[in-house]
């Protein structure tokens, strides 16, 4: 027995980091109902004037997996498709003959007869729902049109989701047709919009949700190392496709976000989604995937050779878009605004020479974020068409998250690099969430000879 110590001690020590991973990968975090209680009280002080109403617009294919509406899932931890909240301030109910009878109620579909035959059992009014949610009043979805029509009778100011994107194009957002409805309902009240304010609220980051990012950022990094591991001519954009959704779900994900995975020409495809073309010699393959981790999303992109290595044309320009990149993220801290990150990349890549081949934004806000701020770039709508869209001008703080993503895409030589990476605002600078998806160019050539976990024929 004694002479098999060594032996098992060599073969424990190989498979730790394999452990270790699995460790990772296995443990689950979620975010407690006291925190979904703290943000609608702190939304609540924000509204005093008025009560908010909300609507769950999931989206749900066939019989797939439901993705709530993530503004509605940060305020309940709710994903029961078509839920509703009204949300009634305490400040407002006490001008009530009758404060007890305004309260906050979520609305939930009735208790499925076929709900553990024929579907899944979802959450449904009664005491269970009001004690895994933490919210004081439940009612069945039947009741929320009367409810509605009440609200007249208590507030003269309704806040309701525009939704991203609809002060510009007005019912662009899926939330659009919600919010017609309850203005007919009440015609009398003044309709304010709620989603910058959840936006300022969704700005920073509790310790809780940048736990969960960072696990879903780990996840993403490992579909990355996996997809480059596999990528080589012949292999299909579907491919790299599926393995990545696949990684997903193995590790506890709820599916993707998007899944980009554009070659050849389609490497100058900002938002590729067919991914229906064959991989070939010479090819670059832009992988820009993100995964759903408890309603949270990540964003990662990376550019790499379907044949392993660079060409030296392919390296020069990575590298010119890797330093921009490199230069943005080093100015990251509090107080700095997206719009001088932005300036910081370009001025890179124009200075090589491929200012009219960087073509959007640096950066986005991740799960939330000031949206519909006015800009100081004085950049072209054309050049920047969501420029205004884009929280530009708002001073970074601790908590925040967003991307930071220059490209250059000549169409020309079928040549798209973006390189992307999920950053967190610390006190003193910043992190990179996705840190653990190599980018430099010698580590992708390297990862790429590796052998791949899972098999592609």
């Amino acid at each position: 027995m004694k002479k098999n110590c060594p032996a098992l001690f060599v073969l424990l020590l190989l498979l730790l980091p394999f452990l270790l991973n699995f460790q990772l990968f296995c443990q689950e975090t979620k975010i407690e109902s006291s925190e979904y209680k703290a943000r609608r009280d702190k939304l609540c002080s924000v509204i005093s004037d008025g009560v908010a109403i909300m609507v769950n617009t999931s989206t749900r294919a066939g019989f797939g997996r439901n993705r709530p509406n993530s503004d509605f899932y940060y305020l309940t931890g709710v994903d029961v498709p078509d839920a509703r909240l009204i949300l009634v301030p305490e400040k407002v109910a006490k001008k009530t003959p009758n404060p007890e009878y305004w309260k906050s109620t979520l609305y939930l579909p009735a208790k499925d007869p076929r709900a553990g035959t024929w579907n899944d059992v979802q959450l449904f009014p009664g005491e269970e729902a009001m004690r895994i949610t933490g919210i004081e009043n439940t009612a069945d979805l039947n009741a929320f049109g009367a409810a509605v029509s009440r609200l007249a009778a208590v507030t003269d100011v309704v806040y309701l989701a525009f939704g991203s994107g609809a002060a510009s194009r007005p019912g662009a957002s899926p939330d659009m047709p919600f919010v017609e409805t309850v203005k007919r309902t009440l015609p009398s009240v003044r309709v304010k919009d709620l989603t910058p304010i959840l936006g300022d609220l969704r700005w920073t980051k509790s310790p809780k949700e940048i736990e969960i990012m960072k696990r879903a950022c780990a996840i993403t990094a490992e579909a990355y190392k996996e997809s480059a591991r596999i990528a080589k001519p012949g292999v299909w954009e579907y491919q790299i496709d599926a393995l990545c959704d696949y990684v997903f779900r193995r590790n506890g994900c709820d599916g993707n976000a998007f899944l980009i995975i554009g070659s050849g020409p389609n490497s100058c495809i900002l938002h590729h989604s067919s991914n229906d073309r064959q991989m070939k010699d010479g090819d670059l393959v832009v992988i820009d995937i993100g995964a759903i981790y408890h309603a949270t999303s990540t964003d990662l992109t990376r550019t790499i050779p379907v044949s392993g290595a660079y060409s030296p044309e392919q390296k020069k320009i990575y590298n010119i878009v890797l330093e921009a990149q490199k230069k943005a993220i080093s100015m990251v801290r509090p107080g700095v605004t997206l719009a001088q990150l932005h300036q910081a990349a370009m001025d890179v890549i124009a200075k090589a020479g491929y200012e009219k081949y960087f073509i959007h934004f640096l950066s986005h806000t991740l799960n939330g974020g000031i949206a519909n701020k006015p800009t100081s770039l004085g950049l072209s709508a054309k050049l920047v068409p969501n420029a205004t869209n884009l929280a530009a001008d708002k001073p970074l703080e601790p908590g925040c998250m967003f991307t930071i993503e220059p490209g250059i895409y000549i169409p020309e030589k079928n040549l798209g690099i973006r390189i992307e990476d999920d950053i967190l605002v610390t006190r003193n600078g910043c992190e990179i969430l996705t840190k653990d998806a190599p980018k430099e160019i010698d580590e992708i050539e390297k990862l790429m000879k590796e052998k791949p976990v899972i098999i592609i024929k």
